[in-house]
């Protein structure tokens, strides 16, 4: 594949329909073959500066592993700088037993201080699910009716596909769900008893288990 650019700041990336675009050091790792196992094909890029993954041209990932919470990455370093240069930017983290104790930390500045959306994982595989959800909704036929329901008020696509990629939830209770809660960080304060006209009970507490783990503890740090 030729070079996108050799300076990723001043060129944004295109993928094609159906493609992620994945950073050359990812190549022949277990995440890329789990992506490649939900179907969705890789081309790789060593231009792409510090970030991990495009989903799409407008949407850049961060993805920190165990190893890299654990041996102390500068993380915040990386996120800044691909925030210059990327529309959005969503973080995906290994959140694991081992680097559990940095987390707080990485979500203090992640949704706290950038106002970024922060998706624990707890492995390569789960990651490689919603990385590859988030490609094939990003280039879904324009003729989806909850597409069309999103034009009088049009919901920010990256959150979109952010919050459908919850387990348990699709992409019309999503849309339902993002009509009173407007960013992440509202969804992750709301309450079980607040979401379950919306979208039911039962997923309600799939969304409020998902979120409780990774933003239960941010509303003290600040």
């Amino acid at each position: 594949m030729a070079a996108i650019s050799k300076t990723p700041k001043l060129h944004r990336p295109h993928i094609p329909h159906g493609h992620v675009l994945v950073n050359e050091k990812w190549h022949g790792s277990d995440i890329v073959r789990a992506i490649q196992e939900q179907h969705v094909k890789v081309l790789y890029d060593d231009s792409m500066g510090m970030a991990d993954f495009y989903a799409s041209n407008d949407i850049a990932i961060v993805y920190l592993t165990e190893a890299d919470l654990i041996g102390g990455l500068d993380y915040k370093a990386k996120i800044l700088k691909i925030s210059k240069t990327a529309p959005k930017v969503l973080v995906i983290s290994e959140r694991t037993p081992l680097s559990e104790q940095y987390f707080t930390g990485l979500q203090k500045f992640v949704v706290i201080e950038r106002s970024l959306v922060l998706l624990p994982m707890t492995s390569n595989v789960e990651a490689a699910k919603i990385i590859a959800q988030m490609v094939k909704l990003e280039y879904k036929p324009q003729d989806n009716p909850y597409r069309i329901k999103l034009k009088p008020q049009p919901v920010d696509k990256a959150l979109l596909n952010t919050v459908q990629a919850i387990p348990g939830l699709g992409e019309k209770k999503a849309l339902e769900l993002l009509k009173k809660f407007k960013s992440i960080e509202d969804l992750s304060k709301a309450k079980i008893e607040e979401m379950s006209p919306i979208i039911g009970k039962s997923s309600a507490l799939h969304v409020g288990n998902f979120f409780h783990q990774s933003f239960h503890n941010s509303k003290n740090v600040s």
